[in-house]
């Protein structure tokens, strides 16, 4: 296959690392004024360990991604991140299958990798939080803590609670909220994906029945049915296709999607949040 020119791979690359400083610099920019109580050097420097942080986390998460397609023979395009005025100043990061994989056991490392390389540096946030002492100051958000919380919680002697004034505690928080959403056995999510590669047959009709266990959830906490609803707007619900399914789901499938499960229980929560 021919490669693309260099210059239009260079520009494309180009573009990509400018919506990422972008999308630093609008995560900071909320931080600091919409989840800061004041704005002060302390805050600042802060917000800036924050976004830092959070993006750090983000990058892995596509970083894991176009890794794996790299090492397996597939390709992705580099990942678009998305700023935002509102929520924690992103959307997260779009990033395009260029040439879909080839068996079912790419197809579940590629749902894996992402989530799997997220959840290392959310685990070194939280060492460096624990090293540092981080806590936050007093918020009238209370953060529920996710299982891997509690796991790491006592070889580190740190289980204080996150808070959004916590900038490291905060953004290992997210990166657990955004982990375990994109885990769910939906469509094109990084578990749709997963879920594909174990059973072809079954993730259009489990679309329809995460969709009805969101929409239960967010009876108690509303952000679990406006994001159903963003799935199907945007039509994630179709999950995405091997080029040969006939080769039966190997060892690296069937590890991975065990590894899977086991990174969404330590990442979920079905009530992240009180208010």
């Amino acid at each position: 296959m021919l490669g693309e020119r260099p210059d239009l791979e260079e520009g494309r690359a180009s573009v990509a690392v400018a919506w990422f400083v972008a999308t630093c610099i609008s995560v900071f920019c909320v931080h600091l004024l919409g989840w800061q109580p004041s704005v002060s050097l302390a805050t600042v420097a802060g917000s800036a360990s924050f976004a830092g942080t959070l993006m750090g986390i983000l990058l892995a998460h596509e970083l894991g991604h176009w890794l794996f397609a790299r090492w397996r023979g597939f390709r992705l395009s580099l990942p678009w991140f998305l700023p935002a005025p509102i929520l924690v100043g992103t959307l997260g990061a779009i990033i395009r299958v260029e040439e879909r994989p080839r068996t079912r056991d790419d197809l579940v490392g590629l749902g894996l990798s992402g989530p799997l390389a997220g959840l290392a540096a959310i685990l070194l946030v939280l060492i460096l939080r624990a090293g540092l002492g981080s806590a936050g100051l007093p918020s009238d958000w209370a953060l529920s803590r996710p299982l891997l919380w509690w796991v790491v919680g006592a070889p580190l002697d740190h289980t204080v609670a996150p808070t959004p004034t916590d900038p490291l505690g905060f953004a290992a928080w997210i990166g657990c909220l955004v982990t375990a959403m994109n885990l769910l056995p939906f469509g094109q999510l990084d578990g749709g994906h997963v879920l594909a590669g174990v059973a072809p047959w079954l993730p259009r009709r489990s679309a329809w029945l995460v969709t009805v266990l969101l929409l239960g959830l967010g009876l108690f906490w509303p952000p679990w049915a406006v994001w159903a609803a963003v799935l199907h707007l945007i039509g994630a619900r179709h999950p995405l296709q091997v080029r040969d399914e006939r080769p039966p789901l190997g060892a690296l499938g069937r590890g991975g999607a065990a590894l899977a499960v086991v990174v969404f229980l330590l990442c979920f929560t079905p009530l992240p949040t009180s208010w």
